[in-house]
């Protein structure tokens, strides 16, 4: 993954762990959702990206 992504999914995460300490609990349900969506998305890409 580029430096970008990494940085993007870190700070994602960082928002994710707020919600989940401050009992937003749907909502971190939620982003879980789409931060591993986003993730497989992304190494799928990759995997199929030719060469």
């Amino acid at each position: 993954m580029s430096k970008f992504v990494s940085c993007f999914f870190f700070a994602f995460y960082l928002v994710l762990l707020w919600a989940v300490f401050s009992m937003h609990n749907m909502l971190a349900m939620q982003m879980m959702a789409i931060g591993m969506l986003l993730e497989a998305a992304i190494g799928l890409i990759h995997a199929f990206k030719r060469p």
